[in-house]
């Protein structure tokens, strides 16, 4: 904020106003305190003093009652301002928390699809060799279970990319979308290895 901006608020012109007809009244009390009533005075300036220091009385009068109706608005925006923070502090919490329980999701998604891809890995050849009969029987045998799994996590993967996107987690999105792309994937790769 500005040196400009904070000077010309209500409050802060209220209570320099407060401060001016303080400093004033000082002056002029002093002056009135200090003069000697007892000797030969100038009535007409005394007077003038008296109406300047009635004057400033009223005028810190004025302003203690401008500077408490300042304070009580200052107080209302602030609990207005609070109130609207509040509410945004409990969108947050429940945002934040959504945004947990769906990373979560794609976290435990991302485990079971770790696990698949090792379980799947047993059934690969080692570089430059064929599968075995054996191996080939093995993995033609568990290849609907693989399948059913499979199939099972992309549709999982696909129903969290799809509440990610309803819910505006664009991370969340592109994660799931390309964990559920590279499930299809392994899913082909699956099916050309019981082809050989």
């Amino acid at each position: 904020m500005s040196n400009k901006i904070k000077r010309d608020s209500p409050l802060v012109k209220c209570v320099l106003a407060l401060d001016g007809h303080l400093t004033e009244l000082e002056r002029v009390g002093t002056k009135i305190n200090s003069t000697d009533m007892t000797s030969d005075i100038d009535v007409e300036y005394i007077q003038k003093l008296m109406t300047r220091f009635t004057e400033c009385g009223q005028g810190i009068s004025e302003e203690v009652s401008n500077l408490s109706r300042q304070l009580q608005e200052s107080q209302a925006r602030a609990e207005a301002v609070a109130e609207g923070v509040s509410r945004q502090a409990e969108l947050f919490n429940i945002r934040r928390n959504e945004q947990r329980e769906k990373l979560e999701q794609f976290r435990v998604l991302g485990e079971k699809v770790r696990e698949l891809t090792a379980a799947i890995s047993r059934f690969r050849p080692a570089d430059g060799n064929h599968l075995t009969s054996e191996d080939h029987a093995k993995l033609t045998s568990n290849v609907p279970g693989l399948e059913a799994q499979l199939v099972s996590l992309i549709e999982e993967l696909q129903n969290l990319r799809k509440s990610a996107r309803d819910s505006r987690m664009k991370g969340v999105e592109k994660n799931a979308e390309s964990l559920a792309q590279t499930l299809e994937a392994v899913r082909k790769k699956l099916g050309d290895l019981t082809k050989r």
